[in-house]
């Protein structure tokens, strides 16, 4: 039996880093409009991908290419703040949250993901792939993971993890930045109503489960997608996509 689950893109505006990248246009087609045709090619079925957003102009761009829009309070700290609020609205055993800003992600992998995740829907899950470059393991904008011999996560950094005593790149996982949650988790989540302490300094809201004692399952990818966080992470996007047609 198909499990009962919805897709969800937290889309906001006001991304610090680079601000209104969500309707930054490449070869035609807003970044946000990308990552919802992403979705589309997967094994999800339309009605169940939802964009959710505080922001008008999102939610007015979104809908003129047909995506179903919930808007969201713009008091949501993260993304899977703003999922929460979504899973208070709209009842299911699985929210799959893509983030926006994922305009190339691999149908594959997206499947991959899924299929797994349903399979526990008890378990937080996210996702890895192997780092390929020093520059992506010494990027401070690439999330790495580690994690038990199970697969289970056991800390979120920006820092090039794990290290060793040369300081040279020899292994690394970077965080590919869809999840899998069930109601519970993501109700607990919202109600600490703050960044936890490591949340906070590395920025990245996996870590705020780990600190609140939830074991986060990690599954690896073939390729992964490539979010856009900063100018350079746009200008490679868009080679990527001339030079593939994507």
């Amino acid at each position: 039996m198909r499990k009962n689950f919805i897709l969800i893109i937290p889309a906001r505006l006001e991304s610090t880093r680079l601000p209104k990248k969500l309707l930054i246009n490449i070869e035609g087609l807003s970044i946000i409009r990308r990552t919802y045709s992403c979705a589309l090619k997967s094994l999800v079925d339309k009605e169940k991908i939802i964009i959710a957003t505080d922001s008008e102009l999102i939610k007015n761009h979104c809908e003129e290419f047909g995506a179903n829009v919930l808007k969201t309070s713009k008091n949501c700290l993260t993304g899977t703040d703003r999922v929460a609020e979504v899973s208070e609205k709209i009842e299911a055993d699985q929210y799959i949250n893509l983030q926006g800003d994922e305009p190339i992600f691999p149908t594959e992998d997206l499947n991959l993901f899924i299929n797994e995740a349903i399979k526990k829907p008890e378990e937080i899950h996210t996702a890895i792939t192997k780092i390929k470059s020093d520059l992506d393991y010494k990027n401070l904008s690439i999330p790495k993971m580690v994690f038990s011999n199970s697969r289970k996560l056991l800390y979120s950094s920006r820092a090039p993890i794990p290290s060793n005593k040369s300081g040279k790149f020899k292994v690394g996982f970077k965080h590919i930045c869809i999840y899998a949650f069930n109601k519970n988790h993501l109700h607990t989540f919202k109600k600490y109503g703050r960044k936890a302490f490591f949340e906070n300094q590395e920025d990245l809201e996996i870590n705020r489960f780990l600190e609140l004692d939830f074991r986060v399952n990690c599954i690896e990818l073939k390729k992964g997608g490539k979010a856009v966080d900063t100018k350079e992470d746009l200008e490679i996007v868009k080679r990527i996509i001339r030079d593939q047609s994507f």
